[in-house]
């Protein structure tokens, strides 16, 4: 995108937002607006397993250019674990890749109608924009549920005593990790593991590169040195790059949109890859 050799080096990117078309707090209108206001100049919507609402482009906001990039967190499963894809496309995405994500999302509401039934309670079916593909339903909207039913005392609650993978309440997405890449790779989508945990970059890490992993998100809030020197020999060792942003939802600490942010300098490969795909 030729936007971004205007972009001076210093330049701010959040590649890592959610809106409330699956478990953000805030529309699409209103994430932008914050972002602006956070004096953000790139951002990505990276909603689970939904059609981005947008194609990459810039936006109007106010007095300021926000270049917003098409995205999707694409969740995939490998050796027992719950793992988390992100996806971006430089222009118009692909069809293909539409379709993709609205089986996704349909399936998404499938398994919250069991987990519903699992867990005996009256919680509210599946809305008609679920199992059309435009709205992502996930195990935070059945917590909510659990504690406006009064069965949680709150969210963190929900999930120690009903949501957790170990549990069963929730069934799992069939999809693989190594699909998830494989299939996003196909329509020309460039790849970072979301939020990786280090031990199972180490332990993954060589796997999911061979099947087309381009990036690790590596950028995060709150990571720390030992993580850090993972993520480096790992990228190093397989030809990674590094990607960054804030996982912002919004419901905690709304007005934070912003003081984390990743500079132009420090996604140059992420950036190639971008142009080159």
């Amino acid at each position: 995108m030729a936007i971004f050799d205007a972009l001076k080096p210093g330049a701010r990117f959040d590649l890592h937002l959610h809106t409330a078309r699956s478990d953000g707090a805030f529309p699409l209108d209103e994430v932008l607006a914050r972002c602006a206001a956070g004096k953000l100049d790139v951002v990505a919507i990276t909603d689970h397993d939904l059609v981005p609402e947008l194609d990459s482009g810039v936006q109007r906001i106010g007095d300021r250019d926000l270049t917003v990039l098409a995205g999707a967190e694409v969740t995939g499963q490998h050796d027992g674990h719950e793992l988390h894809l992100l996806v971006y496309f430089a222009g118009e995405v692909p069809e293909g890749f539409r379709q993709f994500c609205t089986e996704q999302t349909r399936g998404r509401a499938e398994r919250y109608a069991e987990a519903v039934k699992n867990l005996a309670l009256p919680l509210p079916e599946p809305t008609a924009d679920a199992h059309r593909g435009e709205r992502a339903l996930t195990r935070f909207h059945l917590a909510q549920a659990l504690v406006a039913s009064g069965h949680a005392t709150n969210v963190g609650d929900a999930f120690a005593r009903f949501l957790g993978h170990g549990h069963g309440n929730v069934p799992r997405m069939p999809l693989t990790f190594v699909d998830a890449i494989r299939v996003a790779r196909s329509y020309g989508g460039v790849t970072s593991w979301a939020h990786p945990p280090p031990t199972l970059v180490e332990r993954y890490v060589a796997e999911f590169a061979a099947a087309g992993l381009q990036g690790l998100e590596s950028l995060r809030p709150g990571v720390k040195r030992q993580a850090r020197n993972v993520y480096k020999k790992a990228a190093k060792r397989h030809g990674l790059f590094a990607t960054g942003g804030s996982d912002w939802h919004g419901w905690h600490h709304p007005d934070e949109l912003g003081l984390h942010s990743v500079r132009k300098f420090e996604l140059t490969g992420f950036l190639d890859a971008l142009l080159a795909a």
